[in-house]
Parts: C-alpha cells; sequence; structure tokens
C-alpha cells in the first residue's frame, strides 16, 4: 500500500505553519480572578494546549451573573506569554500583570469610550515565571514570588526592584501574602517552608513551619494567624507567635489550590486540583465548619477565587472550563451540590 501521500516531507512542515489560519486567540483557560470594590473584575487567562502559549487579560464590568468566556472573545490585554497572577493597582484603570515570561508589566487604560488599554512599563527581572503578587504599600509597593525561587519588592512608580531576595527558597515560590497592617510578609513554596519576611531587612525574619510536602497557597486570617494548603490536600492554621507545625483543619481529596479569606471575618473559600468550591468558617478555637460547597457550576478545575466586597455572601470563581461563576455563601445552612 503506497503511503507516500499521506506523508507530509520534513521539509514541508514549516508550510502548516505559514498556512496556519487559526488565529492567536487565547484558550479561554483562566487562572485567576481580582475584584475591584467598584465592580470591576480583572480575569487572567493562559494557553495551554496551543501552539503559540500566550496568555491575555479580561477587564470587565461584573454583571452580577455566571459568565462565559469564549475563544472569539478579544481580550482587553493580550500578552506574548501566560499570566499566572495580577491585580488592580488603586484604581481599576490601573493593572500589574505578573508573565510566565518573567516580565512585570503594568498596564493602564483610557479614559475616553474605546477603554483601550496600553502597557505602561515593563521589565523581565525573573528567571523564571511569576507565580504571585500582592500589595504591600497600595499605588507603590508590590511584591511577587516566582518559580526562580526568588522573591522580589518594586516601586511600581518607576517599576523597579528596590529589594532582591534572591534564592529566597530553594523551589519554586508559589504563594506570597502581606501581613495585615504591617511591612511583614510570608511566602510559601514547594520546598516545603513557610517563611516570615521584612521588606527592610534581606534575610527571613524565621521559618515558621517546615511542613512535610510542598506548599501551594496561603493567607492571613488575621495579624497573627494565617491559612495554607498543600500538595496533599490539608487545610491547615499557624499562629506565627508559636512557629512550628500548623493545626491540621481538614484535608481534601486533591492538592489545595487557591485560599480566598474574606476581609473582617473568619470565613474563606478554597478551590483545589478538581471542580468544587468550598467555603468555611473558623471559629476562636481553630476549628473549621463548612458552610458551602458546590461541585457542579464548574466542568474543569477552578483557579482563582474572589470575594465581592460590596456583598459579603457573594463569591466569585473561574476555572479552566472558561467560566465565570457566582456564588452565594448562605452561613445559616450548608448547600451540598456536589
Amino acid at each position: 500500500m503506497d503511503n507516500n501521500k499521506t506523508i507530509v516531507p520534513p521539509h514541508l512542515n514549516a508550510e502548516v505553519y505559514r498556512s496556519d489560519t487559526t488565529g492567536t486567540s487565547t484558550l479561554t483557560y483562566l487562572d485567576y480572578i481580582r475584584l475591584h470594590p467598584d465592580g470591576t473584575i480583572l480575569v487572567g487567562c493562559s494557553e495551554l494546549t496551543g501552539r503559540y502559549w500566550n496568555g491575555g487579560v479580561n477587564i470587565t464590568q461584573c454583571e452580577g451573573k455566571n459568565k462565559k468566556f469564549n475563544k472569539t472573545d478579544k481580550n482587553s490585554i493580550s500578552l506574548t506569554s501566560g499570566t499566572a497572577d495580577g491585580c488592580f493597582v488603586e484604581n481599576s484603570n490601573k493593572v500589574l500583570l505578573c508573565e510566565d515570561s518573567g516580565a512585570l508589566s503594568v498596564w493602564t487604560s483610557s479614559d475616553d469610550a474605546w477603554k483601550q488599554w496600553t502597557e505602561e512599563l515593563s521589565v523581565a527581572e525573573h528567571d523564571n515565571m511569576v507565580l504571585s503578587v500582592d500589595c504591600l504599600e497600595s499605588g507603590k509597593k508590590y511584591i511577587t514570588a516566582g518559580a526562580d525561587g526568588n522573591v522580589k519588592v518594586w516601586d511600581i512608580c518607576d517599576l523597579v526592584c528596590i529589594r532582591n531576595y534572591d534564592s529566597a527558597h530553594t523551589m519554586a515560590v508559589n504563594t506570597v501574602s502581606v501581613r495585615p497592617k504591617s511591612h511583614t510578609f510570608a511566602t510559601g513554596s514547594l520546598d516545603q517552608f513557610i517563611s516570615l519576611w521584612d521588606e527592610n531587612i534581606f534575610q527571613p525574619v524565621c521559618d515558621i513551619v517546615k511542613n512535610n510536602c510542598g506548599i501551594r497557597c496561603l493567607q492571613w486570617l488575621d495579624e497573627n494567624r494565617l491559612v495554607f494548603g498543600d500538595d496533599a490536600g490539608v487545610l491547615s492554621i499557624l499562629d506565627i507567635r508559636k512557629p512550628g507545625d500548623g493545626t491540621k483543619l481538614i484535608e481534601f481529596p486533591a492538592a489545595v489550590h487557591k485560599i480566598a479569606v474574606k476581609s473582617g471575618t473568619n470565613k474563606l473559600a478554597v478551590c483545589c486540583d478538581n471542580k468544587t468550591v468550598t467555603v468555611c468558617e473558623i471559629t476562636s478555637d481553630s476549628k473549621i465548619n463548612t458552610i458551602y460547597k458546590n461541585g457542579k457550576l464548574h466542568s474543569g478545575f477552578v483557579r482563582g477565587l474572589s470575594w465581592d466586597s460590596r456583598d459579603e455572601d457573594v463569591l466569585y470563581s473561574v476555572g479552566w472550563d472558561g467560566e465565570l461563576c457566582k456564588h452565594n455563601v448562605n452561613e445559616k445552612r450548608t448547600k451540598e451540590h456536589s
């Protein structure tokens, strides 16, 4: 049987790319969401299965309902690499984006009817993906953590790195979180350590905990307690006044990917490497109660969570299914939709 007609000669492979008409639209693998108090949402996405490995950001007004992001939707901002995190800079017309290329970029929108986004500043000083960002001083200082193991403090007025914690961890730093009412912050890494840092000191203040597996995410519950999730699916709480082992709160069936604490409360939302969104409340004696659980709204992994500051019972989630979902959390009754 003659197969010559079905085999593409090696020297003609490039023709496939020259005649490619699929475009460079970023697929709707949504990675994170940030919600501004004025109702503007920032949703970051990356192309995970295509040729281009680019990324993008959608910035739009929150409609207060579920929304499907399609491949044909035009991004507010198009990036040449994926994006794992980003945030608003004070106002909703300025954003700070982390890129998989190791770059950090500041974008602003015009005040006219077109709302065009323009890259104001960009610099690449991380040697690998920038995985997490948090605000140290609103509008001025921000902290990034990367897969290169480095942590950096930035003056974003000029986008200058003003402090570089080189080799802060020996493996990828998945998460960084600023301690409330303080200039200290905590980082969590795949090297199993959670470390406490002060922006004025080059060395860590202390290693708060040495876990038995990699740290995936952490958030401060208040000035002294933080909650963290790991690769084993365990959610734990730790009081930094007593460094050491954390107290196990609950174990999930998959690695804990993201934690979102509702400001001013003991309520937190959790998503893992699955389709379920869980909301829990931590009591004063560090016990945990599940008050909401939903595994039906998403058809793919949930990746991002954000509370609506305008309504204490509203939570938004995004995932790799391209869906933005609204959750109405009722504290009085646990809703099981799994």
